[in-house]
């Protein structure tokens, strides 16, 4: 009965306070059985951990690309390049002129089919032509080394 009479911080209402406090010990005491248990919080546990300790694969894969995705690869390379931009601009002119009545869109898709051809072409003709366009001209390898992590 001590104990409990200790509980009693309200002096008009001491069953209330009783019983409040002690309801308060009670969860005091089931959270820190919980914590004896429970992992201490830190730094989140890396998903890739049985990878980095030699499970999984990390070794060399080589990806074979089919001819329309090297020419597309190829291509989006040749349009980000300022060295060809001047090539890019006298092509779309050619095709443009060659029909007058043909959409944006239209000459678009026809210059994507026909510029890499007409590139080669028109370098291999120039013999003033850089090293750098020489290169980009012979296009890309078909085997794509990967590597998994």
């Amino acid at each position: 009965m001590k104990i409990l009479k200790g509980y009693t911080k309200n002096l008009h209402h001491p069953k209330a306070s009783i019983v409040e406090r002690y309801i308060v010990e009670e969860a005091i005491e089931f959270c820190s059985e919980d914590i004896e248990k429970a992992k201490p919080v830190g730094l989140p546990e890396s998903q890739h951990d049985e990878r980095v300790g030699g499970k999984g694969s990390r070794e060399l894969h080589v990806i074979t690309l089919g001819l329309e995705e090297l020419q597309l690869a190829h291509l989006y390379i040749l349009n980000n390049s300022n060295e060809v931009l001047p090539y890019i601009v006298c092509h779309e002119a050619l095709v443009k002129e060659s029909s007058p009545k043909m959409t944006k869109n239209r000459v678009l898709k026809v210059h994507n089919k026909t510029f890499l051809n007409w590139f080669k072409d028109t370098i291999f003709g120039d013999d003033n032509a850089s090293k750098t366009l020489r290169k980009l001209v012979n296009g890309l390898k078909r085997n794509v080394r990967t590597w998994r992590g």
